[in-house]
């Protein structure tokens, strides 16, 4: 068992995968593929945030992770928001 005292940055991304698998664990499937996706990213910013951030990885890698958390971004912005309520083609 690692014993090794975490600083803050490495808490809050231990965190946040922690409650991210707890809550996969829970629930039974997301609406759609794309509301699972989006919720991996969520639990896994921190993460990314943090290797962006580490200087011994490569500039060109940080570069591609700082366009792929972009795109997941604006891919959650233009994401419609479904709930357990929505059934499609309800209103036709």
């Amino acid at each position: 068992m690692n014993t090794k005292k975490l600083n803050p940055k490495e808490q809050t991304v231990n965190g946040s995968i922690r409650t991210l698998l707890q809550e996969l664990k829970q629930e039974e499937t997301a609406a759609t593929p794309l509301q699972r996706v989006l919720k991996i990213y969520f639990g896994i910013k921190p993460l990314l945030a943090f290797l962006v951030a580490f200087p011994f990885i490569p500039s060109v890698w940080r570069k591609a992770l700082v366009l792929f958390t972009q795109a997941l971004e604006a891919l959650a912005l233009s994401a419609p928001e479904v709930t357990a309520a929505f059934k499609a083609g309800r209103d036709l």
